[in-house]
């Protein structure tokens, strides 16, 4: 009597003739491809205003890139997810977002849509005192893509806790106190610049010296020839 075609397909000695040995089988991949996503503020009057590409580099860095990328990465473990990426952006204002982060948020889009992952990210939103995350919030309405927000608790931090709040409250007063004494920075900038110009120097020459000095530019970034000479325009025609 011949087998049906289902009759084969459910005869157990076949199957495990055609079926591979456990040696052979390939191991499945049960986590969820995912990227982390961080970003941060420029910090003005502590020279912080470039994050290297790498991401392990910039954590060095920055306090809050590393608490996103330990909260991020814990994250993943715990909810087998796999991080095939991990981006990083320092904002271009020291006091809000920008559109630069769209930039590598289309990086993002495209990751996530060809490997079909999910984007993790810290929401700061209470702990920054904003009601919504501008830009973010709107990229995600515009494209669709998964997100998980992972709210921001107090964690250990090289055997210190990390408390997101105290941080930013802390930056916030000193964001606040250095921007008061913008106008007599400008003045000892002016003052420096002029004395150095009245001895011979070039443009490029002063904005070396008042690097190596520590006058940055009012923006907290490091003297360049164009930049210098802009300032010492708007001051003398203030």
């Amino acid at each position: 009597m011949g087998y049906s075609h289902y009759e084969k397909r459910a005869d157990p000695v076949r199957r495990a003739r055609n079926f591979p040995h456990p040696a052979n089988r390939k191991a499945i991949d049960l986590t969820k491809p995912a990227i982390g996503f961080y970003w941060t503020l420029p910090v003005p009057w502590a020279g912080f205003a470039a994050l290297p590409p790498d991401i392990d580099e910039a954590a060095k860095l920055s306090r809050t890139i590393r608490y996103w990328l330990l909260a991020i990465r814990a994250c993943a473990k715990a909810e087998a997810y796999r991080l095939i990426h991990e981006e990083a952006l320092l904002e271009l204002e020291p006091d809000r977002g920008t559109d630069i982060i769209l930039v590598p948020l289309a990086k993002v889009e495209r990751l996530c849509r060809a490997n079909g992952a999910v984007l993790l990210y810290v929401d700061f939103r209470e702990v920054q005192g904003w009601r919504r995350l501008g830009f973010l919030n709107d990229w995600m309405k515009r494209t669709g893509i998964r997100t998980e927000p992972i709210p921001p608790e107090a964690m250990p931090i090289d055997g210190k806790t990390f408390d997101p709040q105290a941080h930013f409250t802390d930056w916030r007063q000193r964001q606040h106190e250095w921007m008061e004494h913008k106008a007599a920075r400008a003045e000892a900038g002016l003052g420096r610049a002029r004395r150095l110009r009245n001895d011979g120097l070039s443009y490029p020459a002063i904005a070396q010296r008042m690097t190596a000095e520590g006058l940055p530019s009012l923006t907290g970034k490091a003297c360049t020839a164009e930049n210098l000479r802009k300032f010492m325009e708007k001051m003398e025609n203030d």
